[in-house]
């Protein structure tokens, strides 16, 4: 399954307690959100659950943005 920009920013929303529409997919989701480990693996295990992917830890430590975590999700 494809994931979407809107659809992975509406996971993360979630996940963060933010609303949808405040979240700039460009954005830095630790520095301008700050989102933390915790959060950033609970952002993982969900992408991993919904799209039926494994997300190698290495990438942890790449993607900071809503726009790096679709380009992820579409590249596994």
């Amino acid at each position: 399954m494809k994931a979407s920009e809107q659809d992975v920013k509406s996971l993360v929303a979630k996940i963060i307690k933010k609303k949808e529409e405040t979240i700039d997919v460009e954005a830095d989701l630790f520095s301008d959100y700050g989102v933390d480990s915790l959060a950033g693996v609970e952002i993982f295990a969900a992408l991993d659950k919904k799209y039926k992917i494994s997300v190698p830890e290495a990438k942890l430590k790449t993607v900071r943005s809503v726009k790096d975590l679709t380009e992820m999700v579409n590249s596994i």
